[in-house]
């Protein structure tokens, strides 16, 4: 029996071949985001470059910087910024970006420095971005990480987890120092300032007080640290003593106000301390963190009161002048130092590929209230 073989027979085709190129995407211009925030080109230029000389109203500016985020829009300052530090970086050394809100409350500047330390000792340069708080801020820190060529970020702070997280990226190592509840998909070194809120409570309701003021700058979803301290204060007191009250008294603190109020901290612990002395019951103030309480114990011996005496006072973070023999401040101390190593530590190894980016780092540190000379038990 025979074999039959077929042969595909190959037919040339006259027509060329010819490579399609995909067109590279659209430079993103000032018309695009005042056609987006519903302004002129010029409107756009003027806010996103901080003119000074012209105002706009506040619906206006959030528009516009909306419009911006929304579009990824890079201002000539980033590109200049981007373009300052690739020149700037030394050849063989990586170079990392710390995040922060501010520098001026030692809680921040110590994370920093911490940061820096690990850094340096890995041969690491390190560049510190202020963001204030806004989400302007954040968005440009991450496009001046990535448009500058950064190794890594560590974020001592991140108020827009939401619109900054997914931006990312995966080839992009970042560390984030934040609150337990927070739940961000990244990694993270964390403090459970629901448990450190629950421990002042506790030290309030031994001491005998029944009525105590929470004092704080902007309680929002920006600064859930805040509100979580509240939430632990609040419900462990009320569950010790279902008589006891917790009033809170806070103020909205804007980027602009942060950045343009070097004192804006102590101001507001001073102001929102003299507002608790019409309230003859309140006997305690617990401060959002020190720089707060250390405004509210200048209000309260200002006023002719004395801490403890008539007015406990306690705060958040165990910085150093609360240490100080003049202000003996009863705090929280959470190790910012060490968060601040093992931030660095943790970003390191993803930068060098000992992590998997599979795997999400959570470290957890704990807390320890000290009781100083600040607190004592109420007036009669």
């Amino acid at each position: 029996m025979g074999t039959t073989t077929w042969k595909k027979k190959r037919v040339k085709s006259s027509a060329k071949k010819t490579s399609v190129q995909k067109p590279a995407p659209r430079k993103v211009t000032l018309n695009d985001v005042g056609k987006l925030a519903g302004v002129s080109p010029a409107t756009v230029s003027m806010i996103l470059s901080g003119r000074e000389g012209v105002s706009f109203s506040d619906e206006t500016v959030a528009a516009v910087r909306a419009a911006a985020a929304s579009l990824r829009y890079e201002t000539a300052a980033d590109r200049r910024m981007a373009r300052l530090v690739r020149e700037t970086i030394a050849p063989g050394n990586p170079m990392i970006l710390i995040v922060c809100p501010n520098v001026l409350n030692p809680y921040y500047n110590t994370l920093v420095q911490a940061i820096q330390q690990s850094a340096a000792r890995e041969n690491c340069d390190s560049c510190v971005y202020i963001t204030y708080r806004s989400l302007e801020g954040e968005l440009a820190a991450l496009r001046l990480a990535k448009n500058a060529g950064f190794a890594g970020i560590v974020f001592t702070m991140i108020a827009h987890p939401e619109e900054i997280i997914p931006r990312i990226g995966p080839r992009m190592p970042v560390v984030v120092i934040s609150d337990r509840h927070a739940a961000l998909d990244v990694d993270t070194v964390e403090l459970n300032n629901y448990d450190a809120g629950s421990q002042v409570a506790v030290h309030m309701h031994e001491l005998g007080h029944r009525r105590i003021a929470y004092i704080s700058t902007s309680l929002d979803r920006a600064n859930s640290a805040r509100t979580q301290r509240l939430k632990g204060l609040r419900e462990t007191f009320l569950a010790l003593d279902p008589g006891g009250e917790v009033v809170v008294k806070s103020r909205d603190v804007s980027a602009e106000m942060e950045r343009d109020d070097m004192e804006i901290e102590y101001s507001v612990g001073h102001e929102l301390a003299r507002k608790c002395f019409a309230d003859k019951k309140i006997t305690a103030l617990v401060a959002i963190n020190d720089m707060v309480a250390c405004g509210a114990i200048d209000a309260i011996r200002e006023a002719g009161f004395r801490v403890p005496e008539d007015y406990s006072v306690c705060g958040f973070d165990n910085i150093l002048p609360s240490r100080f023999a003049g202000v003996s401040l009863t705090t929280v101390e959470h190790y910012m130092r060490d968060k601040g190593r093992n931030a660095f530590d943790i970003l390191y190894a993803k930068m060098r590929g000992g992590a998997s980016d599979r795997n999400i780092t959570r470290v957890e540190f704990k807390y320890r209230l000290i009781a100083r000379a600040s607190t004592a038990p109420p007036r009669r």
